[in-house]
């Protein structure tokens, strides 16, 4: 059995727990918690960071490369498209997701999850929200009116549901000004694998 040493509240462990759970995959969790150096993660990852997947004897520490041999050994090309362009496409989202998207939420995350409201810096959350929503723009003009980012549900749905998900958890969910992306984020959310990839919890502050 596949077993995920995983953070839940972590979008790049949610993104993987998404892609298994939606082509119910049976793996085990194994959770750790913000800063805690876990034994075997540090064994296993050079980064020492979550996720890592273990199949067998191999240990994949990068959450790209994880959905690429999770679609590579399990889904068959459900995850990524085979077509190169379309797949080229797919990655380049799921990039945009790790790369740009997580880059617009950090600000926003970070302060309120590490500060109590009376302290956030508020020109950082503006200055953040302003970010996410040049992001959401540029993610509606490519989600250009279809149901998903791929052509079907697929990597880059996984990995953008996560953080989107992240940014409704910390007060910043899609904007109304977005019908495209609204549309999509409901869609995704009523998906069996939203329910069981879903985090216990997250970081919070009082």
């Amino acid at each position: 059995m596949l077993t995920l040493y995983q953070r839940t509240d972590c979008p790049f462990c949610w993104k993987v727990r998404l892609a298994l759970d939606e082509h119910e995959i049976e793996y085990q969790r194994v959770d750790t918690t913000l800063g805690e150096k876990h034994p075997d993660i540090q064994r296993l990852s050079p980064t020492g960071s979550v996720p890592v997947l273990v199949d067998g004897e191999l240990a994949i520490w990068e959450s790209a490369v994880i959905l690429e041999y999770i679609d590579a050994r399990y889904a068959v090309g459900k995850l990524i498209n085979q077509e190169p362009v379309a797949g080229a496409r797919d990655r380049l989202l799921h990039a945009y997701s790790d790369k740009i998207v997580g880059g617009c939420l950090r600000e926003i995350v970070f302060e309120k999850r590490s500060r109590p409201e009376d302290e956030w810096d508020h020109d950082k959350l503006r200055e953040g929200e302003t970010r996410w929503r040049d992001c959401q723009a540029w993610l509606e003009q490519a989600l250009s009116e279809r149901p998903y980012f791929g052509e079907s549900y697929s990597a880059p749905d996984c990995a953008l549901a996560a953080r989107f998900g992240v940014a409704e958890a910390y007060g910043v969910g899609v904007d109304g000004d977005f019908p495209g992306l609204f549309k999509w984020y409901r869609a995704v959310t009523v998906r069996p694998s939203w329910e069981r990839a879903f985090p216990t919890g997250f970081i919070r502050t009082d």
